[in-house]
């Protein structure tokens, strides 16, 4: 894929390996090491985000014992990036998998305060009508402040989604609350206002922490 000589690709591997980076596997296979966890986990505003998040999520989790992820995006598609679930809910994540964010509640929060909200991630231009069917969709999304699955007869799949934005210091939103249940018996209005409560917290979370240290310095 590279393009470069298997000799090349083989000594930078091996170099990787060296510094703990990446970890072989197998013959000819080779997944991400340990150290470049700890570096990336290592990055401030990651760290910042996971400490504010992690003890909301599994707030949310122990009231509500349903499946919570923080979710981020990854081109045009859902990447999970912290999740608190039950051991009985393992199948839910794969069924999941890293769906399409016009397809999914958490990818429609992520699109309505995205940079380009009226841009639909699609395969084929839209036509006008459906241009402004989406824009529609984004804009109620943005009033009520969370996104959950349709509801109706016609919508038959067990699992319900929603999902709220959480809010970094500049108001930017590149991550999201989101809660899973089975239709029929959690409401997604209910889950919908429930991720909403959480994201507000991880975002007052987010601003106070970055407010602490200058007030810690004038005390001083």
């Amino acid at each position: 894929m590279t393009d470069l000589p298997p000799a090349t690709v083989h000594r930078m591997l091996a170099t990787l390996s060296e510094h703990g980076a990446i970890e072989r596997t197998g013959r000819g296979r080779y997944r991400l090491g340990p150290r470049l966890w700890r570096l990336g986990h290592g990055v401030p505003d990651i760290r910042l985000l996971r400490d504010c998040a992690r003890p909301a999520l599994v707030d949310l989790h122990a009231s509500t014992r349903l499946p919570v992820a923080l979710v981020t995006r990854e081109g045009d598609r859902l990447h999970i990036i912290d999740k608190i679930a039950g051991r009985n809910t393992v199948r839910v994540w794969e069924q999941l998998g890293s769906p399409a964010l016009d397809e999914h509640p958490a990818g429609l929060v992520l699109l309505a305060w995205g940079r380009d909200p009226d841009r639909r991630p699609a395969s084929r231009p839209l036509r006008s009508e459906e241009q402004f069917a989406w824009r529609q969709t984004l804009a109620q999304v943005r009033q009520i402040g969370f996104a959950h699955s349709p509801t109706g007869a016609q919508h038959t799949s067990p699992l319900v989604w929603a999902a709220a934005p959480v809010f970094a210091e500049d108001q930017t939103v590149s991550t999201c609350v989101m809660i899973g249940g089975r239709r029929g018996q959690h409401p997604p209005v209910s889950l919908g206002r429930q991720a909403r409560t959480t994201a507000r917290d991880i975002s007052a979370g987010l601003r106070g922490s970055l407010e602490e240290p200058a007030l810690g310095r004038t005390h001083a």
